[in-house]
């Protein structure tokens, strides 16, 4: 099936890291060492862990998609990356960690689940886009629950 995946715009991630404030809410963003693997909500790759700067912020995944706003942390590179292709299909870098595919309707009803483990993301999200009411799904971590990215058919 063909995909976009949807990181975060490189005009939000510019916002927060130069006014240090999460966009929409005006939460202070925070800056630490790395100590999970993230991913970058931005270039959608994992930190290196106890090497690189990561700056954590309050972020709404439905922002102009629905109604209901369900904020949320999310973290991103502190230094200027490059944003992720929409075109290049599910992030190879990510096929090793645990994540939560939550499939939504036009109305933002969250109408499938599911969980994706050993590198079956792709798969996962096949299944959950073949349903013709699926607008998007709302990848997130496994782990730590947080969003990750979305990801809408072509």
């Amino acid at each position: 099936m063909n995909i976009r995946v949807i990181a975060l715009r490189t005009a939000t991630v510019q916002r927060v890291l130069t006014t240090q404030k999460s966009p929409g809410y005006g939460h202070p963003a925070h800056t630490e060492l790395a100590t999970g693997h993230g991913p970058c909500r931005h270039c959608l790759k994992p930190f290196r862990i106890g090497e690189e700067h990561r700056t954590l912020f309050t972020c709404n995944p439905f922002h102009n998609l629905a109604e209901i706003p369900q904020p949320g942390p999310v973290f991103i590179h502190s230094t200027p990356c490059e944003r992720y292709n929409e075109d290049a299909g599910y992030p190879t870098d990510l096929l090793d960690y645990p994540a939560v595919m939550n499939a939504y309707d036009a109305n933002q009803n969250l109408i499938l689940q599911r969980r994706a483990t050993n590198r079956n993301h792709p798969a996962i999200l096949d299944e959950l886009l073949s349903d013709k009411a699926v607008r998007y799904v709302l990848v997130r971590d496994l782990e730590a629950g947080c969003y990750d990215f979305r990801v809408e058919r072509k």
